[in-house]
């Protein structure tokens, strides 16, 4: 499978080195808090460290693709920036991203790599997830609730039909707010919001899908041991390491990027 979009732009190398390259699936918040991949590249000495954004790929002219798509899409790019054959390596998958991390890993492995996964503080969005953080974007703009789409048929039209909703209540506010003229913020956030709920709905298909899990070691980083379930693999199948700065409402610190960092440079 190939995608239709430019490998390079959902994949970034942030730092170079010949020890084990470091795939980090995460996300740039709507804000100038620092990202997962950031803070591990700024630790992770000797190791070429890449960053996966499928959130900021479907920012711009794709209005939707599935997980398979996107991980297709990374390891193309990964594969064309000419690591080491057959060599080691690691996918940390933050938080929504952990699917998408396991497709990733999945990849690799048919490409001849060993793939490590590490999933930090794991979730598997599904239906009632995305339909909750649609009614999170309205609030944002302080709008009334309105029903969220339908979810299910072609998920291009179920993310076009969002963003229409959506973009008719930031014209209202822009509106009310006399800044009808300032569109091209307005037009950010849209897209932001878009690619967020697009990328949510590619897991919750994904979550209903066959698919083939990694033979690869999988290590969860979760804040409480008793709450981690991986779904398409056996308890036993994975390895759980509580740590404590998860359960922090921001959990990208350094602390958690020192313990991501330890996990992988101690197999």
């Amino acid at each position: 499978m190939r995608s239709t979009v430019s490998n390079r732009s959902i994949l970034r190398q942030l730092t170079a080195g010949d020890a084990e390259p470091v795939l980090v699936a995460d996300f740039q918040q709507y804000s100038m808090a620092p990202r997962l991949s950031q803070l591990l590249s700024d630790r992770a000495e000797g190791h070429a460290v890449y960053q996966i954004d499928p959130v900021g790929v479907l920012s711009q002219d794709q209005l939707y693709m599935s997980l398979p798509e996107l991980a297709d899409a990374c390891v193309q790019a990964f594969l064309s920036s000419d690591p080491p054959a057959g060599g080691r390596a690691v996918v940390a998958g933050h938080c929504s991203a952990s699917a998408l991390s396991l497709r990733v890993a999945g990849l690799l492995e048919q490409g001849g790599h060993q793939a490590d996964v590490i999933l930090v503080g794991p979730a598997w969005p599904d239906e009632e997830h995305v339909r909750a953080r649609f009614a999170e974007f309205l609030d944002h703009l302080r709008t009334p609730r309105r029903s969220c789409p339908d979810l299910d048929g072609d998920p291009h039209d179920s993310v076009a039909r969002m963003q229409q909703v959506l973009q008719d209540e930031i014209v209202a506010v822009a509106v009310r707010s006399g800044l009808d003229g300032a569109t091209g913020a307005f037009a950010e956030l849209l897209a932001w919001y878009r690619a967020w709920l697009a990328f949510l709905l590619a897991c919750r298909n994904d979550l209903r899908a066959t698919w083939e899990t990694p033979t690869a070691a999988v290590t969860v980083l979760a804040a409480n041991a008793g709450a981690v379930s991986v779904p398409g693999l056996d308890p036993d199948a994975y390895r759980v390491v509580e740590v404590p700065v998860l359960g922090q409402k921001k959990p990208i610190t350094p602390e958690l990027a020192e313990a991501v960092f330890a996990e992988f440079t101690s197999r």
